[in-house]
C-alpha cells in the first residue's frame, strides 16, 4: 500500500512531455542522489517541457545565484563600464591619496594580476613611492576593506609600513593633492564572464553590490533582494520565494527556484547585453568549473553543455544550457537535499551529469 502511494505521489510531481514515448528522464530526474531536487529542462525555442520536478519550489541555489548576479550587475551598470582608481601626492611627502570607484577586481596578488588582467594595487603605489619610503600613509576613498589588508601584506613583505585613514571624496581638496598615476580596469562584460567561468564569490558579490548601489539601495539583503527582483521584472521573469542575502551564492539563506532560473536563461540567451554570461559559462568537459565534469559520467555532453555550477553544504546545483542535434535547452538542477558530505555532493554531480548526458542523445 505505502509503495502505491508512493508512486502516485511521485507521479504528481514528476512531468514529462508526451514525445517521449520509449525512453523517459524519469529515472534520471528522479534518482535517489539528487534527492528530489527542483528541476526545470525547457525547449528554448518554443518552451515546451522536456522535464520538471518541483520547479516553483524556492531552493539554496549556491553558486547558480551568480547567473541572477551577473545579470543584475550588466542590467544596472552595464557590460561597458570601467572602474578608474588614481593616486595623488599630498603636501606631506610620506602621505598619499587613493582616490578609487570601488573597484570589484582590484588586487594585490601579482599572479592574479598578471594571469587574470586583474589591475595591481601596490604597482599604483609604486608609482607613487618613488623614493621608496618604509614608513608612509595611504588616505583613501573609494577602496574596499579588504583591498586595504590586502596592499598592507603585500608592501609588509616589501619592508614597507604602511598605515590608512579613510575619508570622503570631498576632503581630499585640503590635502593639496596632484594626481600621480592612475589605473582603468578591464569592463564589466570581462569581469563577468570570470566570475562566470571560475565562479569567483568575491567579484560576484561585489558586482551585485554595485548594482544595488547604482540605483539607490542599501547593500545590505533587503537591498540586494529588491534590486534583483527589478532586474527580473525588466526581463519579464517570474521571481516569487527570491530571497537574496549576497551577490555570491555562499549564504546558506538564499533563495529561487528552478522555474526563475530557467526563464531568466530563455530571457538573456540572446540579448546582447548579457552575452558576456553565456560567453563565460563554463563547456561541459572543457573550461572552467566545468572542465573535469562528463568526461567519464556522461562524454556524450562533452562540448555540448555550458552551464553554472554551485554547492554548498547540503546543495549541489546546476544551470544553464544544453544541445541536442539543432535543439538547444535551458535546464535548472537545484539538489537541496543532498547529505552534506564530499561522496554524496559527488554523486549528486554524477546523476546531473548523467541526466545532462541523457538530454545530448535523446534518450526521452
Amino acid at each position: 500500500m505505502f509503495k502505491r502511494l508512493f508512486l502516485v505521489l511521485l507521479a504528481t510531481t514528476l512531468t514529462f512531455t508526451p514525445a517521449q514515448a520509449l525512453h523517459t528522464l524519469e529515472k534520471y530526474v528522479s534518482a535517489k542522489q539528487l534527492a528530489s531536487p527542483g528541476l526545470l529542462v525547457v525547449n528554448s525555442t518554443d518552451r515546451s517541457v522536456l522535464a520538471q520536478n518541483k520547479s516553483d519550489t524556492p531552493r539554496i541555489p549556491a553558486s547558480v545565484l551568480k547567473l541572477l548576479s551577473t545579470t543584475t550587475a550588466l542590467y544596472f551598470i552595464g557590460p561597458d563600464k570601467q572602474y578608474l582608481t588614481k593616486i595623488y601626492k599630498t603636501n606631506q611627502p610620506d602621505v598619499f591619496y587613493i582616490k578609487g570607484t570601488l573597484d570589484p577586481w582590484l588586487t594585490s596578488n601579482l599572479s592574479f594580476a598578471k594571469k587574470n588582467k586583474q589591475r595591481f594595487l601596490p604597482g599604483l603605489v609604486s608609482k607613487a613611492n618613488t623614493e621608496n619610503l618604509k614608513k608612509i600613509k595611504v588616505v583613501y576613498s573609494g577602496l574596499f576593506e579588504k583591498d586595504t589588508t590586502e596592499l598592507a601584506a603585500n608592501l609588509k613583505y616589501k619592508g614597507i609600513k604602511v598605515s590608512f585613514q579613510k575619508i570622503a571624496p570631498n576632503e581630499a581638496e585640503a590635502l593639496g593633492i596632484e594626481e600621480l598615476a592612475s589605473v582603468t580596469s578591464v569592463s564589466v562584460s570581462e569581469m563577468v564572464k570570470f566570475a562566470t567561468l571560475w565562479s569567483d564569490n568575491r567579484l560576484a558579490d561585489r558586482l551585485a553590490k554595485d548594482a544595488v548601489r547604482e540605483i539607490g539601495y542599501e547593500t545590505n539583503a533587503k537591498g540586494l533582494t529588491t534590486t534583483f527582483k527589478l532586474a527580473l521584472d525588466a526581463l519579464g521573469v517570474d521571481h516569487t520565494g527570491l530571497v537574496v542575502k549576497d551577490g555570491s551564492g555562499l549564504s546558506k539563506e538564499n533563495r529561487v527556484s528552478a522555474t526563475t532560473i530557467v526563464n531568466l536563461l530563455i530571457a538573456i540567451r540572446n540579448n546582447p547585453t548579457f552575452a558576456s554570461i553565456y560567453e563565460g559559462l563554463p563547456i561541459g568537459g572543457e573550461t572552467g568549473t566545468l572542465q573535469k565534469r562528463f568526461l567519464e559520467t556522461a562524454p556524450e555532453a562533452v562540448g555540448k553543455v555550458h552551464a553554472k555550477t554551485g554547492w554548498v553544504n547540503n546543495s549541489v546545483t546546476l544551470a544553464g544550457y544544453v544541445q541536442n542535434g539543432e535543439t538547444e535547452y535551458a535546464f535548472a538542477i537545484l539538489a537541496d537535499g543532498i547529505t552534506p558530505s564530499f561522496t554524496a555532493r559527488n554523486k549528486a554531480r554524477a546523476a546531473m551529469d548523467r541526466l545532462i548526458g541523457a538530454i545530448v542523445k535523446g534518450n526521452h
